[in-house]
C-alpha cells in the first residue's frame, strides 16, 4: 500500500480547496447539501449544525427554508440530499485517477452519493487497467431505512437497484454488525452479501480523564444524565425518554431538582420544543470532539435512546463502552444491536419501550437502579474491552481486507 492518502470531500467554508496534512491530501469539490451552499455564501458561524452554535428556537427564516426543504427539495433530489456533490466529486476523482495510480478506492455512507461516485469509477476503462481495490464502508444502509432518504413513490425501485449494484460491482463490502449483514441478506439475498464483512466502529483515540464518582455510601447531590448524538425521526426520538422523566418525577417529586440531562448533539427543529420545555433537560449542541469526551466522562449516567430498527447500532456505542460509565439504554426493538454490543456487561440498564412509553413497572426498576451503588471499571479492564475498537486494530482490518481482495483480483 502506497504511504499517501487522498481523500476526496464536499467543500466548507474558510477551507482550501486542497490540504497536505501528515500524508494525507484533502480535496475539496462542490457542497454536500444545499445548506452549504447557503452557509457558504451568505455565513455559517452560528447557524444551526455548526460546533459551537447556540441551540435556540427556529427564527422566520429557518422554518421557512426548513418548509421550502421538505415540502420541495426533500421531494426531488436523488439519490439523497448530498446529490449536489456527485458530478464536481466525481470530476475531481477522474482527474486524480488520470493522474496518479491508486492501490484502493474507498467510498463511505451515509450520504449514498459518495457509493454512487465509487460505482461510476468502478466501470472506467481506466480504473479497470489500474486494477484498484473498490470498498464500499457502509455505516447505514441506503434503501431499507425506517423512512426513505428520497422520494419512494419515484424513486423506490431505482434505490434499490443502486444499492444491489453497488454491494455486487465493489471489490469489498464493510458494515459493522452482523444485524445489518443479515438485513441486507434478507432484502437482497446471498449474491449481495458475498464480499460483505463485519468490522466494528471505531473508537476514536480518548484522551486521560477523571471519571466523576461520587463517594461510596453517598447519595450525590445532583445526578447528571447525558445523551451524546443526533436525535432523528422517526428512528430516534425523545418522547419515551420525555415521557419516563415527568413519570420518574411524578412518584419521586425531589428529582426535579436533583437530575440533570445534558443533550450534546444537533438538535433538529421538530425537537426543539419539546425538549427545551423540561426543566431538567440542557441543550448543549454541537461541540467539539475533545468538549464531548471531557463532558461524558463528566455525566454520572449515559443514555441511548435505542434504534426503531434491529439492525443499526450507534456509533457512540464504543464511546459509551470506553467511558466506562453506567448506561441507560431505551431498547425499541427486540433484536437490539445496542443490547447485543454490550452483551452482560452489568453497567447496561435496559429498558424496554412500547406503544412509545415505557411501563410502570420498567419505571419502579429505573427509579430503584438509579440509586444503586455502580461499581466503574478500573483502567485494565477499559482496555480490555476497548481494544477491539481502537484505530490500529481497525485500521489492520481494513489494510488486511484490502490485501486480500487485491490478492483475489490478480488469481
Amino acid at each position: 500500500m502506497g504511504h499517501e492518502v487522498h481523500v476526496l470531500t464536499a467543500r466548507h467554508r474558510d477551507c482550501a480547496d486542497e490540504a497536505m496534512t501528515n500524508g494525507v491530501r484533502v480535496y475539496r469539490a462542490g457542497f454536500d447539501s444545499l445548506k452549504e451552499v447557503a452557509y457558504f455564501y451568505f455565513g455559517s458561524k452560528n447557524a444551526r449544525g455548526r460546533i459551537g452554535a447556540e441551540v435556540r428556537k427556529p427564527g422566520f427564516f429557518a422554518r421557512l427554508t426548513a418548509w421550502i426543504y421538505n415540502v420541495l427539495w426533500k421531494k426531488i433530489y436523488f439519490p439523497d440530499d448530498a446529490c449536489l456533490w456527485y458530478f464536481p466529486a466525481k470530476n475531481k476523482a477522474r482527474q486524480l485517477l488520470e493522474r496518479e495510480k491508486f492501490d484502493a478506492l474507498i467510498t463511505v455512507s451515509l450520504p449514498f452519493t459518495g457509493h454512487l461516485i465509487g460505482l461510476r469509477l468502478r466501470n472506467l476503462k481506466d480504473f479497470v487497467n489500474l486494477r484498484s481495490i473498490w470498498l464500499a464502508d457502509v455505516g447505514d444502509p441506503f434503501s431499507i431505512q425506517a423512512k426513505p432518504l428520497n422520494n419512494s413513490f419515484l424513486y423506490g425501485k431505482i434505490s434499490r437497484r443502486l444499492e444491489r449494484k453497488v454491494l455486487e460491482n465493489a471489490d469489498a463490502v464493510t458494515v459493522t454488525t452482523a444485524f445489518t449483514l443479515q438485513k441486507y441478506r434478507e432484502q437482497f439475498g446471498e449474491k449481495a452479501v458475498r464480499k460483505m464483512v463485519v468490522v466494528p466502529p471505531l473508537l476514536h483515540p480518548v484522551p486521560s480523564l477523571a471519571r466523576r464518582q461520587s463517594p461510596i455510601g453517598q447519595r450525590p447531590p445532583a445526578i447528571k444524565i447525558g445523551y451524546f448524538g443526533a436525535l432523528y425521526a422517526p428512528v430516534r426520538t425523545p418522547d419515551a425518554f420525555l415521557d419516563l422523566l415527568e413519570k420518574s418525577f411524578a412518584l419521586r417529586p425531589e428529582l426535579r431538582e436533583r437530575l440533570e440531562v445534558h443533550f450534546y448533539g444537533e438538535i433538529f427543529p421538530e425537537f426543539f420544543e419539546k425538549l427545551s420545555a423540561q426543566p431538567a433537560v440542557r441543550l448543549h449542541g454541537l461541540r467539539s470532539r475533545e468538549e464531548v469526551q471531557k463532558a461524558m466522562h463528566d455525566m454520572d449516567i449515559l443514555l441511548n435512546i435505542g434504534n426503531s430498527t434491529d439492525f443499526q447500532l450507534p456509533s457512540k456505542a464504543v464511546e459509551y463502552l470506553a467511558a466506562g460509565k453506567p448506561i441507560l439504554n431505551l431498547s425499541y426493538v427486540e433484536r437490539d444491536p445496542f443490547v447485543a454490543f454490550f452483551e452482560d456487561n452489568a453497567l447496561v440498564f435496559n429498558l424496554k419501550v412500547e406503544k412509545g412509553k415505557v411501563g410502570d413497572a420498567g419505571i419502579r426498576r429505573w427509579l430503584a437502579w438509579l440509586e444503586e451503588e455502580k461499581k466503574l471499571p478500573d483502567a485494565v479492564e477499559l482496555e480490555r474491552r476497548t481494544s477491539l475498537y481502537k484505530l490500529a486494530t481497525i485500521a489492520s482490518r481494513y489494510l488486511d481486507l484490502l490485501a486480500s481482495r487485491r490478492v483475489s483480483r490478480r488469481s
